[in-house]
């Protein structure tokens, strides 16, 4: 009985501790504890045209834009890659942005998901119609990221509309690696 109980106070202090490393960024390389911004996780709403204007305000940087969703499984399994995406490569001149097409019923389930995961990027609620959106976009629905090059010209788009033509965030990484090498 003693065993068990020094064991999961053991445990327990493990997890205690790792969470604070975490937190302050221990235990990860300092570069990667100094690009995460401090700060609340917010979920702004937007137009289409706002949003566009937000790709434009980052104008000299390479821009990752994730539409996800948060009734959407491979959006959820997929999101932790821009996280890190953000971390790694923040501060070389990557922004990433989220941008939840998500009902409004669903918002504060959408904002929860992304204080889990520690979203300290901007995060944008579309507040559209799913028709337009889905023409804008040119997508039938979530997953999709589009990435932009320090002109602000799109340079790649990543969906699911068509299955021959899967992708991974390796991919959506390989092209930012790509775009990075291109000074501004």
């Amino acid at each position: 009985m003693r065993r068990t109980v020094r064991a999961l106070s053991v445990f327990f202090c493990l997890i205690v501790f790792a969470a604070w490393c975490v937190h302050t960024g221990e235990g990860r390389p300092a570069a990667l504890a100094q690009e995460t911004p401090a700060g609340p996780v917010e979920l702004k709403d937007v137009t289409y045209a706002e949003l566009c204007d937000a790709v434009r305000a980052h104008r000299g940087k390479v821009v990752v834009v994730d539409v996800w969703a948060f009734f959407c499984v491979p959006c959820k399994k997929e999101f932790p890659h821009l996280v890190e995406l953000h971390r790694q490569y923040g501060s070389q001149g990557v922004v990433c942005l989220s941008v939840t097409v998500d009902p409004p019923a669903d918002k504060d389930r959408a904002l929860g998901f992304l204080k889990d995961r520690q979203a300290t990027f901007p995060n944008y609620w579309l507040n559209e119609k799913l028709a337009v959106w889905q023409e804008r976009f040119n997508i039938n629905g979530p997953p999709a990221v589009f990435v932009f090059d320090r002109d602000g010209r799109r340079a790649g788009k990543f969906d699911a509309s068509d299955p021959s033509k899967t992708y991974t965030y390796d991919d959506v990484e390989a092209l930012v690696r790509e775009l990075l090498k291109s000074k501004p």
